[in-house]
């Protein structure tokens, strides 16, 4: 186990920055440290192996980001304390007033909030866990592809995480909070980088070949659109019910961001460009994870 002491050096020699303490912070960071210990129990005793560990802080930094990475080859993940605070005051920016008072949509962006930090701590913890940072490819592509992984990871555990811990007449809510997290997160993230812009600028970043090469990360908009796609939940007890999760969240966006109920016409190239950004991830996927050692392997 690495020492907070270590951590801090770490943070201050590599980083130039610090661990930061609130009591919200606090309670994110333990919560999904015992989340992750039951997890690993839980494949401890159901498979024999024992996945690995991890130190996780909150850290002064502004920005919506996060890092994993080896101290005295002790796992430790670094979540950005803006996916916290910053973040909140994004979301402030919006259209909430379906809620029928200011207790009920703090709380409401309260959940939103925690939901994003699991994702983006579950995403870190997925880049320990699928072997990423270990091996360290180097390719635009795999890279790319190592991302959208990471996201898949994060977002399937905790949709499995709230169909556990939620009664069956509460998951299409709380599936909505979580996408809904993940898609301001990635909002705010491209607003802060100035990049990437989802429309007009989508085939400019998509097939310009410059770009191509210097990418590391996949667009904010195709990672978007990947999870969108996992939405698609059934919860089984006596009968089979696809939850109108997907529906849902248009609604919701529809009213957060006041587009109104107008139909948007589809633009078949930038369609085409987007189911081939998709078919392309979906094989480097699976060419990393034939590529990459696996611990379970």
């Amino acid at each position: 186990m690495v020492s907070i002491e270590r951590m801090m050096q770490y943070l201050q020699e590599e980083r130039k920055g610090s661990i930061y303490v609130t009591k919200q912070g606090c309670d994110f960071v333990n919560h999904f440290q015992e989340m992750i210990t039951r997890e690993r129990v839980v494949i401890r005793d159901e498979n024999k192996i024992i996945p690995p560990g991890m130190e996780l802080q909150l850290i002064n930094e502004s920005s919506i980001n996060a890092i994993s990475t080896k101290i005295d080859e002790e796992y430790c993940i670094f979540v950005y304390k803006g996916i916290v605070e910053e973040q909140k005051e994004y979301l402030r920016r919006y259209d909430w007033n379906f809620f029928s008072s200011e207790e009920e949509k703090e709380q409401y962006l309260d959940d939103i909030i925690e939901y994003g930090f699991y994702f983006i701590a579950a995403h870190e913890y997925a880049h320990i866990f699928c072997g990423h940072l270990d091996v360290r490819l180097t390719e635009p592509n795999e890279l790319i592809a190592e991302e959208c992984e990471a996201d898949m990871f994060s977002i399937d555990y905790l949709m499995k995480y709230i169909q556990f811990i939620h009664p069956i007449e509460n998951i299409t809510e709380e599936v909505e909070k979580l996408f809904l997290a993940v898609y301001f997160l990635f909002e705010n993230m491209q607003r802060q980088n100035y990049q990437e812009f989802y429309n007009d600028k989508l085939m400019q970043n998509y097939y310009d070949p410059d770009r191509i090469q210097k990418r590391d990360h996949p667009l904010d908009a195709q990672r978007i659109l990947y999870l969108y796609d996992m939405l698609n939940i059934v919860v089984i007890t006596d009968e089979a019910k696809l939850l109108p999760i997907k529906e849902n969240i248009i609604e919701k966006l529809r009213h957060i961001k006041r587009i109104g109920n107008v139909e948007h016409s589809i633009n078949d190239v930038n369609y085409t460009i987007v189911e081939d950004s998709i078919n392309k991830i979906r094989k480097s996927i699976k060419d990393i994870q034939e590529k990459i050692p696996r611990f379970n392997a």
